[in-house]
C-alpha cells in the first residue's frame, strides 16, 4: 500500500458499527431494482462487484419508503413492505461476503416526481407549490397525512434492520420529500409543521425518534443533508448545522454532506467546471460542529483528494460516487498502488445521473465502463470458438469493439487511417473543461495493448487488404465528418469547420459560429477564450440543448462572461464576402464584417467500406458515427452490444 493513502485504509466507526475502511459509495439510483420495487439479482451483483473492489461502506440508493406516491423513477427500489425484506437480506449477505458494510437511504420525492411514476396521482408536498424543475402542483400534506408518513419512514428502516442491513440513512437532501419541509424555499405552512426552524425541522425529528423506538440505540442511523441548497429561500450552511445539531440529539449517528436542489443541481451533480472535493469547506463545518462522523460528496475522484479530505480533518468518510461507476475496483487499486490502473470518470452525468432523471432512461450506464449493470455478462469465459475480428476505425466505438472483442477471446486487429489512435476524442478533450475527455481514448487504448490488439496506425483500411485478410467478423467505425449546410457563398475561404476551428490558428479575430448545439456551443467557448470576438447562430429557441442541465448551466455561463453574441430562432440566409446575411426574429439582418466563419451543423456518416466489403466478410457490422452520428456513450453502448455477442 502506499503510505501517502494509508488514511484512506483506517477503520471508522459510525456509531458502534466499524467500518474497513474511509472509502463509501454514496447512495445513487439505478433503475435495476425488480418490477415490484425488490431486489434483483442485477442490483445484487452491481453492489457486490463495488464490495469487492474494496470499498468500506456502500450505502444503497433511494429506497421509496412509500409504495403509491413515493416513486420517483421508473424500476425504484423500494422498502415499504415485509416482503421486501427477504430480498434485502440476500444484497446484504452478498455484499458481507467482502467485509464491506451496507446501509439502505429511505426516500420520498415528494413534490420531485411525476404522475406516470406514481400512478398518475398527484405528488404531495409540505406546501402546494411545484418545483421549479419539475413543475408539477402538489398537494399539500394534512397532519395526518404526515404522521402517516412518519411511520412508513421508520418502518422501512426497521425492515432494513431486520434485513441484516448494517445501518439506515434517512434522505433529507436534495429537495426531495424531508428537504422540503425543512426549508422556506418548498415550506411555506404556518402550522406546526412550518413558519421556522422548529416547525421545519418536526417532521424528520419525529422520523428519526420514531425510527429509534424501532430499532434500538445501536443500529447506526444516518442523515444525509444538503449543507447549502444554493437557491433563493433555501437553506444556508448555518442554518444547516443547526438543524443538524438537533437531528443528533434526536438519535442522528453520522451527517452525510451533500449540496443542492433540482434547481441547483448543477452543483449536487457536478461536472468537470467544478474542482473535486468543491463540498469539502462545508462538511469542515459540519465536523468542527457536530460530535459525530462525516461524510462527504463532491465530485471525489482522485485519491490524493481523497487522502487529503481525511487528513486535514474535512471529513471522515469520503463518497466515491459517480468514479465508483466507472471503476469500481478504485479503493483496491488504491491500496495496491497501481493508481494508473484505474479508469477515470468523466464526472459527464450522461449515462448515470441525467441519463435516468433527464433523458429517462430505463437504467443507468456509463461511458467508461458499458459493464455498468452488466457484470454478469462481462464475467462470462471466453468463447471456445476464437474468430478473427478487423475493425476500421479507432474512435471511441473502434476502441470499445476492439477491447470487449478481445476480452471475449477473439483474435482482433484494429487499423486506423490517422497517426493516433481515439478519433474525434482529441477534438473533444480541447474546450474548456474537456481535457478529461481525453481519458475516454487513454483507458481504452491501455486495454487493447494490454489484451493484445493487433494495432495498424496510420494505415486505412481498403476493401483488398480485407480481402487478403479474410477476417470473420468487420466492424466499421469510421466515422463522421462535418455536415455542409446549403448556404449560398458556403465554399468561401473564410469558412471553416468546427473540428478546423479547434485545430488552426488561422482564425479571427472575429468569427461567426452557425450552429448553437453542443459543439457549436464549445467552439465559441474555446474561441472566445483566445480574446476573439465571437456570434452564435442557432436556429432553435435555445442553445446547447443536446446536452444535460449540469454541463449546460457552465457553458452557458462561461459564453455569457466572455460576452458571446447568441441570436437563436435565426438562420444563415447566405454568405456574402466578409459578411452574413441572417434572418432573425426581428427581421433580415446583414451581420459582419467577419474574419471566419465556422459551420457547427452536425455531421454525417463516413463509411466508404460498406458497400465494397458486403460479399467478403460474412458478418459486418457498422457502429458510432459511422452509422449514424451521435454521443460516445451511444457509439460504446452499440460497440459493447455487438461485441458481446460475437
Amino acid at each position: 500500500m502506499i503510505d501517502k493513502y494509508q488514511v484512506l485504509f483506517q477503520p471508522v466507526k459510525i456509531g458502534k458499527l466499524e467500518i474497513k475502511n474511509r472509502l463509501s459509495v454514496p447512495p445513487m439510483a439505478t433503475g435495476f431494482a425488480a418490477e415490484d420495487g425488490g431486489v434483483s439479482d442485477r442490483l445484487i451483483t452491481y453492489h457486490e462487484a463495488r464490495a469487492r473492489g474494496g470499498f468500506g461502506l456502500i450505502i444503497v440508493e433511494v429506497t421509496a419508503v412509500d409504495g403509491e406516491r413515493g416513486l420517483g423513477s421508473g424500476h425504484q427500489l423500494c422498502l415499504h413492505d415485509d416482503n421486501l425484506i427477504p430480498g434485502f437480506k440476500k444484497l446484504a449477505d452478498a455484499v458481507h461476503r467482502h467485509g464491506t458494510k451496507i446501509a439502505i437511504q429511505l426516500y420520498h420525492p415528494g413534490r420531485c416526481t411525476f404522475p406516470f411514476f406514481i400512478g398518475n396521482r398527484q405528488p404531495i408536498a409540505p406546501s402546494p407549490v411545484p418545483d421549479p424543475i419539475v413543475r408539477q402542483a402538489p398537494q399539500m400534506l394534512t397532519i395526518s397525512e404526515i404522521r402517516v408518513l412518519v411511520e412508513k419512514y421508520a418502518q422501512a428502516a426497521r425492515r432494513a434492520q431486520e434485513a441484516g442491513c448494517d445501518a439506515a440513512e434517512i434522505h433529507g437532501a436534495h429537495g426531495y420529500l424531508i428537504a422540503q419541509f425543512m426549508s422556506a424555499y418548498a415550506n411555506k405552512r404556518t402550522d406546526e409543521y412550518g413558519g421556522g426552524i422548529d416547525g421545519f425541522l418536526r417532521f424528520p425529528l419525529e422520523i428519526v425518534r420514531r425510527a429509534r423506538e424501532l430499532v434500538g440505540p445501536d443500529f447506526p442511523v444516518l442523515f444525509r443533508i444538503s449543507g447549502e441548497e444554493v437557491v433563493q429561500l433555501g437553506r444556508t450552511v448555518p442554518e444547516s448545522i443547526e438543524m443538524m445539531k438537533q437531528l443528533v440529539s434526536a438519535g442522528i449517528d453520522a451527517a452525510d454532506v451533500s449540496i443542492g436542489v433540482y434547481e441547483s443541481g448543477h452543483l449536487t451533480s457536478a461536472p468537470p467546471d467544478m474542482p473535486q472535493g468543491f463540498n469539502s469547506e462545508t462538511s469542515l463545518k459540519f465536523k468542527q460542529s457536530l460530535d459525530i462522523p462525516v461524510l462527504v460528496t463532491g465530485r471525489i475522484n482522485h485519491p490524493s483528494v481523497a487522502s487529503e479530505l481525511i487528513t486535514s480533518g474535512k471529513a471522515d468518510m469520503v463518497h466515491i460516487g459517480r468514479q465508483s461507476l466507472t471503476d469500481p475496483d478504485w479503493p483496491a487499486k488504491v491500496g495496491d498502488g497501481k493508481e494508473q490502473d484505474i479508469v477515470k470518470c468523466l464526472s459527464c452525468n450522461e449515462g448515470c445521473i441525467e441519463g435516468l432523471a433527464i433523458w429517462l432512461r430505463p437504467s443507468i450506464t456509463c461511458v467508461q465502463n458499458p459493464a455498468l449493470g452488466r457484470e454478469e455478462e462481462y464475467m462470462r469465459p471466453k468463447t471456445p470458438a476464437p474468430r478473427k475480428v478487423l475493425v476500421a476505425g479507432a474512435g471511441p466505438g473502434g476502441l470499445e469493439a476492439a477491447r470487449v472483442a478481445a476480452l471475449r477471446g477473439h483474435r482482433v486487429t484494429l487499423y486506423e487511417k490517422e497517426g493516433y489512435l481515439g478519433g474525434q476524442v482529441k477534438l473533444a478533450a480541447i474546450p474548456p473543461s474537456k481535457d478529461i475527455y481525453q481519458e475516454v481514448a487513454h483507458s481504452r487504448i491501455k486495454a487493447i495493448r494490454e489484451l493484445g490488439v493487433h494495432i495498424q496506425c496510420g494505415q486505412a483500411l481498403t476493401a483488398d487488404m480485407i480481402r487478403e485478410i479474410k477476417p470473420d467478423v468487420l466492424i466499421i467505425a469510421t466515422g463522421s465528418d462535418s455536415a455542409i449546410p446549403n448556404i449560398p457563398g458556403i465554399n468561401s475561404q473564410r469558412v471553416i469547420s468546427a473540428r478546423q476551428a479547434l485545430t488552426t490558428e488561422e482564425v479571427g479575430p472575429c468569427v461567426l459560429v452557425i450552429g448553437g448545439g453542443l459543439v457549436g456551443c464549445e467552439t465559441a467557448d474555446y474561441l472566445a477564450g483566445k480574446d476573439m470576438s465571437v456570434t452564435i447562430v442557432e436556429m432553435l429557441k435555445h442553445t446547447a440543448r443536446d446536452i444535460g442541465p449540469a454541463a449546460r448551466f457552465f457553458l452557458r455561463r462561461r459564453l455569457q462572461e466572455k460576452q458571446v453574441l447568441i441570436l437563436t430562432q435565426s438562420t444563415v440566409k447566405s454568405i456574402d464576402g466578409n459578411f452574413s446575411i441572417v434572418n432573425t426574429p426581428g427581421g433580415e439582418q446583414r451581420l459582419g464584417p467577419f474574419d471566419t466563419i465556422v459551420i457547427a451543423t452536425g455531421a454525417v456518416p463516413v463509411n466508404s467500406l460498406g458497400d465494397q466489403v458486403k460479399d467478403i466478410v460474412p458478418e459486418v457490422y457498422v457502429i458510432g458515427d459511422a452509422c449514424k452520428p451521435g454521443k460516445i456513450l451511444a457509439a460504446v453502448e452499440q460497440a459493447a452490444d455487438i461485441a458481446l455477442k460475437l
